[in-house]
This record gives C-alpha cells, sequence and structure tokens, in this order.
C-alpha cells in the first residue's frame, strides 16, 4: 500500500477542507487518502453499499470504456494506471466501509474478476438488492464477451488491472465529511453534476423511510437523469431532465422570484434545495416552520384519506398524472427527504409535458407557438400554421438555425422559466392567458441588444417573477399587460436580430395573425 505524498495530500484537504490542511500527517484527523492497487481494494472484507447507495447502473457502453481504457494502458507499457478514486465513510457503528462514491466501478471489476477467472458465480463481499441483479448479469455477459473478442491472455490482463491499476481510496471518518468530498471527479475525469451531491442529502433524510421508498426515490431520479424524448429513434441521445430543471426552471426561478440575480446553479448553490427534515426524529424547530408542518400533514392526510373522493384543482385542464403532487409549488420551503423527491417530480413530468413533448394535444395552442417563435422560427412570413404543425416532428424540442443562438438560448430559458413559474401557480387557464404577454416581455432584448448576454438575461425577468410569484389571481398580473403595452411605443432596430419579420412585429406590436 502506498502512502500518499505530502503535496498530494495538501491538494486533496485544500480542496475538500479548505482551511483545515494546515500539516500533513498520514493519518490526518478527519481524511485518511491513500493509493492502493485494486486487488488490495477489492479484498477489503469490510466493504459494504449502504442503503442510500443507488442501484448498479452502468450501462455497456460505460462498462466498455474502463476496459479499454484498462487495456490500452496495458498495451502501452505503462506501470501504473490510476482508475480514479473511491470515497469510503468510516462507519464505527456498523463496524464497516460505506462505499460514498465508486461503487460502479468496483462492482464492474468485481465482475471483472470473476469473468477472467471464468467463474460463473459473481464472487463479491457487496451485497445488492434485486434491482441490481438484471444489469449485473447483463455486464457480466458482456464483459466475458469483450474480453473473448479483445484479450488474448486474460491472466495477463487481470494481474495487470489488480496490481498496476490503483484508486486513490479516501476515507472519512465522519459520514457529512464523506459527502462533501462526494464531488469529487469521477473515474474519466467528469465532475459530477450539483443536482447530484442533493440526491445523497435528501436520501439519508429519509432515516424513518423504508428500503423500498429509498429505492423508488432512487429510481425516479435516475430515471429522470436519462429521459428518452425519441424512443422509436436507435441512438438518439437521451435528455437530462433534472440537469435542466435544476439549472434554469428550479433554481433561477426560486432567485428571480426574490429579485435577485440568477446566475448559473452550481454546488456552491445547492444549499437553495436544503430545508428542514420533518418526522418523529425532528419536530419543528422554529415557529416560522409551523406553517409548512401544517401543510406536510394536512397533504399526508389527504393522500391517506381523501385521494380519490375529493379533488384539488388540477394544473392542466383535463388533469394531471400520478407524478404531479398538487401540494407543491416552485418557490416553496423545502422539505427534506422523500417530499422533495416528490417536488422534483413534479416539476420533471410537468417540464417533459411542457417543453419536450411538443407533439402531443396537451396545451396544444401553447406548444406551436413555443414551436415556431422560440425553437424554429426560421419559416417563411406567410405560412406560420405550418411552421406550427412541425412541432409535431421528432426532436422538434431542439432550437434550429437562429434559434440556437446563444443569446436566443439565454432569452428561452428565461421565457420557459416564466411560464413554468406561471403554469405552476395557475394552471393551464392561466397559461393560456399570459404566454404571449411573457413572450413578448422577454424577447425584446433580442431586438434592443446587439449581442445578448447571460450577465443581463440574468437581472432581466426579476420583476416579472415577483408579479407572478404575488399574485392572487390572473387579475393580478395585469401589471405584465401595462409593461408589455409599453413595448408598442418604444422604437426597436430590430435589422437582423431576427430574419422572421412577422416575428418582429410580434414582438414590437404583440399583434399575431396571418394578414400581420
Amino acid at each position: 500500500m502506498n502512502i500518499i505524498s505530502e503535496k498530494q495530500f495538501k491538494e486533496f484537504a485544500n480542496k475538500y477542507f479548505p482551511g483545515k490542511a494546515t500539516h500533513y500527517d498520514e493519518t490526518y484527523a478527519f481524511i485518511q487518502a491513500n493509493i492502493v492497487s485494486v486487488g488490495e481494494l477489492l479484498t477489503i472484507g469490510k466493504l459494504r453499499i449502504p442503503p442510500y447507495q443507488r442501484p448498479y447502473r452502468w450501462t455497456e457502453k460505460n462498462v466498455r470504456q474502463l476496459l479499454e481504457d484498462v487495456l490500452q494502458s496495458m498495451n502501452a507499457g505503462k506501470k501504473s494506471y490510476r482508475i480514479g478514486s473511491v470515497i469510503l465513510h468510516n462507519n464505527t457503528t456498523d463496524n464497516v466501509l460505506d462505499i460514498v462514491d465508486g461503487q460502479q466501478r468496483l462492482t464492474t471489476l468485481f465482475l471483472l474478476w470473476n469473468a477472467c477467472c471464468k467463474s460463473d458465480n459473481y464472487l463479491c463481499p457487496l451485497s445488492f438488492g434485486t434491482e441490481s441483479h438484471a444489469t449485473i448479469k447483463q455486464n457480466f455477459l458482456f464483459i466475458n464477451a469483450w474480453l473473448d473478442e479483445n484479450v488474448g491472455n486474460k491472466e495477463n490482463y487481470l494481474k495487470y488491472v489488480l496490481e498496476a491499476c490503483d484508486f486513490v481510496k479516501i476515507v472519512a471518518d465522519d459520514l457529512s465529511e464523506a459527502f462533501q468530498m462526494f464531488d469529487s471527479q469521477n473515474g474519466r475525469g467528469k465532475e459530477l453534476e450539483a443536482y447530484n451531491l442533493l440526491k445523497a442529502y435528501h436520501i439519508r433524510a429519509m432515516e424513518m423511510d423504508s428500503r423500498e421508498d429509498k429505492i423508488r426515490c432512487d429510481k425516479r431520479w435516475e430515471e429522470a437523469t436519462q429521459y428518452d424524448p425519441t424512443p422509436k429513434i436507435k441512438d438518439d441521445p437521451n435528455i437530462d431532465v433534472l440537469k435542466q430543471i435544476f439549472n434554469e426552471q428550479l433554481y433561477r426561478s426560486r432567485v428571480w422570484s426574490r429579485q435577485n440575480w440568477a446566475g448559473e446553479f452550481s454546488k456552491t448553490q445547492i444549499d437553495e434545495f436544503k430545508g428542514f427534515t420533518i418526522d418523529k426524529n425532528h419536530p419543528a424547530l422554529f415557529p416560522y416552520q409551523n406553517p409548512q408542518l401544517l401543510q406536510y400533514l394536512t397533504a399526508k392526510f389527504y393522500d391517506t384519506i381523501f385521494s380519490g373522493t375529493t379533488a384539488t384543482k388540477n394544473r392542466f385542464e383535463l388533469g394531471d398524472n400520478d407524478h404531479i403532487n398538487p401540494f407543491v409549488n416552485v418557490n416553496q420551503q423545502i422539505v427534506n427527504g422523500k417530499d422533495f423527491f416528490d417536488y422534483v417530480e413534479t416539476y420533471v413530468e410537468i417540464y417533459k409535458q411542457m417543453f419536450i413533448n411538443l407533439g402531443t394535444y396537451q396545451l396544444s395552442e401553447f406548444k406551436e407557438f413555443y414551436y415556431a417563435y422560440c425553437l424554429n422560427y426560421n419559416w417563411p412570413d406567410n405560412n406560420e400554421a405550418k411552421a406550427k404543425e412541425k412541432r409535431k416532428e421528432d426532436c422538434s424540442f431542439n432550437p434550429q438555425l437562429q434559434a440556437s443562438r446563444t443569446g436566443d438560448s439565454y432569452l428561452r430559458e428565461a421565457y420557459k422559466s416564466l411560464v413554468f413559474v406561471l403554469f405552476d401557480k395557475f394552471g393551464e387557464k392561466g397559461l393560456n392567458k399570459y404566454y404571449k404577454t411573457l413572450y413578448r416581455l422577454i424577447y425584446s432584448m433580442r431586438l434592443e441588444k446587439s449581442q445578448v448576454r447571460r450577465s443581463a438575461v440574468a437581472t432581466l425577468p426579476g420583476s416579472y417573477f415577483k408579479t407572478i410569484a404575488t399574485a392572487k389571481d390572473l387579475a393580478d398580473l395585469s401589471e405584465l399587460d401595462k409593461k408589455a403595452a409599453e413595448l408598442s411605443s418604444r422604437a426597436f432596430e430590430a435589422e437582423g436580430k431576427i430574419a422572421n419579420q412577422k416575428i418582429v412585429n410580434f414582438i414590437k406590436t404583440g399583434k399575431e395573425n396571418e394578414n400581420n
């Protein structure tokens, strides 16, 4: 076992615990970091996959990449190959080392070991839930096939993996410190998305919930990161809806609603989605939490007693599906644990219905407008109706030509967030009344500026969000109409900003008709 160097140690400690790493010690008080071979790591008897971890989900593509990287290193004659890092929590209560980060790679390496040894059994000290079994079996068969095709001497390949390949093994005695390091680089050197830190945090808050509930929350979360909008098109890329809504429609909407500058969502802003925990072990601590406690208990009571018998108001006129919670709103105080996952799932579903599944009947009037005026406005001025029909084509949710410009993308996301919050609060009725007004207010910047910058958009819609957030009914939104009316009297230099003159005229005047 190689002890990590003082320089390497300080790099790790300063990165994860700035201000604490003032000196070097092999067994530092709050972190241990060692370089260990794959063989040493896989033979640690106390490794465990903790209950809050997601199932084994690596795809064949992930597995192939790891196998090919190792083979390439071996063929190049390299004496060592760094696979990545693994973060472990020294769980003294259960006397185990819980895998906080790295279980996907470790499981794959266990499967590789078995495949090279020609074992029909998965000889692995780790215990997996049933939800992992199908993926384990599939990847085990794939590894066998890949080895047969690409590796002549499996014993030499395995020897290289176990002895020449290594990890940086990071062990933290405190679970919170382990999760603070969870944003470390993965095996391919790509940083984890900021929102992924929230999943671990909120699953940990589900201490009173069953393992099955935790698995369901994890499954829903992971499915949202790999949503397939075009299942009939082979090899068409999936969409990470979570990344989209956290970066834009949730984080920036909440910040804008407070009339603050809304920059990019990053790991330093994840506290925006951390609230308080409500269960028998975590009573309300302060009076301000009482209204949230009442809402929480009312929702639970409704769900168990009145659901299916007493109707709530739906956002969609034809009814909300089972994935949409009627008791959440974008700007609510966050309740940790399962309620957070219900909150997220609601807005994942709403986002898909509003901005991805454009060909459906639901919100058809808005979707026609959104497609023609936000995604593909390179249509002839006299052919608007035909242009709107193209929303039903595959991949229509992707911006085209002028609409794909960086500045247009900034405006489109701000507009989407506005109509998202409007729909969340006032449903389909409110959306249908004001989506064109909001479009003019946002896209007028396209005509005003020679170049639309993210920094300018970050301050643009704050007052519009506040108007929606504080409105008690649709009549209170008349302030938006007043602001839009001011656009009609303003002079715009629109030359070359948007090639479609019909859209330019609509932004200026608010008039949308075939004779315009």
